[in-house]
């Protein structure tokens, strides 16, 4: 499981984690931030060294052009964004969704009333599957260890990544847009990717994401906060809107400006994987009994699931 911490955490360490958290925010200087990464890869080296572990077999045997090529890490490092392809195959993206179709799902963004697919009720935006329900759920922990993703995550972050975030997520139409996740925003922690798979298809009336290309190369800003359409198209000029086919891939770095869209028609599912040096200080992880098939790198996936 993965909770939140909050300035309401009795442990010690919880509140230490927050403290951290808050003091590299409060670096916003792009030189210093990239001086604490380098210093952090080093300090990696020494502890588990060389980043050899994302040369892994392909779990979900793809063909080798599924590979992750130089034209992806420059395009994630110039424009912070990098089309992957379609990772998942079509049968793979139908069969995780009839898995999910009797499972529940959690308003974790509203009320945290749980529903199921078929019964959203009205007004509820978007539906967040439990985490214990994503690993178990058919291709995904696969899907989340793509070599491609691995060696691009590896490359771009310049040792081996931990997964740190990995969410399913439904967005319906007919309601409101979330303030946190369907407005501009940026996230702040260094070191970090995210990888975003849609599971249905996606065109520009079904919540395609959009995002600011060259964004990520902006100092960051000391306080969080959303930004509205206009101002975004002011100061950076027009986002890029991403469409595609169920098991359409793309990596961001998540400093850079980005949304989802609520959709217009249909509801929208999509994969989130988050892809770290280190682990995300605001979250507290505690790794789930991991029951499916396969077998994973143990240091990529160790705050996400245990394996037998």
């Amino acid at each position: 499981m993965v909770s939140i911490l909050t300035l309401a955490s009795r442990s010690r360490h919880a509140r230490l984690k927050l403290l951290d958290y808050y003091l590299q925010r409060a670096v916003t200087s792009r030189r210093l931030r990239r001086a604490a990464t380098r210093a952090t890869i080093a300090v990696l080296h020494r502890l588990h060294g060389s980043p050899a572990r994302a040369t892994l077999p392909d779990p979900l045997q793809q063909a080798p052009h599924a590979a992750a090529t130089p034209p992806a890490l420059q395009a994630l490092r110039e424009r912070g964004i990098a089309p992957l392809g379609r990772l998942l195959p079509p049968a793979h993206c139908a069969e995780v969704r009839a898995w999910l179709r009797h499972r529940d799902l959690v308003a974790a963004r509203g009320d945290g009333r749980t529903f199921r697919l078929d019964s959203a009720p009205p007004g509820v935006g978007i539906g967040d599957v439990p985490l214990g329900i994503v690993v178990d759920c058919p291709h995904i922990m696969a899907l989340a260890n793509h070599p491609t993703m691995l060696r691009l995550a590896r490359d771009y972050l310049g040792y081996t990544p931990i997964i740190t975030l990995i969410g399913l997520r439904w967005s319906f139409a007919g309601a409101a847009a979330d303030g946190m996740v369907q407005a501009f925003h940026r996230d702040s922690e260094p070191g970090c990717i995210k990888m975003l798979v849609y599971l249905t298809d996606v065109d520009a009336l079904s919540g395609p994401h959009s995002f600011v290309a060259g964004s990520h190369r902006d100092r960051m800003p000391l306080r969080l906060r959303r930004y509205e359409d206009d101002e975004v198209a002011r100061t950076h000029g027009a986002a890029e809107v991403v469409t595609g086919a169920a098991g359409t891939a793309f990596a961001i770095d998540s400093k850079g400006i980005y949304k989802g869209t609520p959709p217009a028609r249909g509801a929208r599912l999509l994969l989130v994987v988050q892809y770290s040096l280190l682990p995300c200080l605001l979250y507290d992880y505690t790794p789930l009994p991991y029951r499916g098939g396969g077998v994973f790198d143990r240091y990529v996936n160790r705050l996400v699931i245990e394996q037998r």
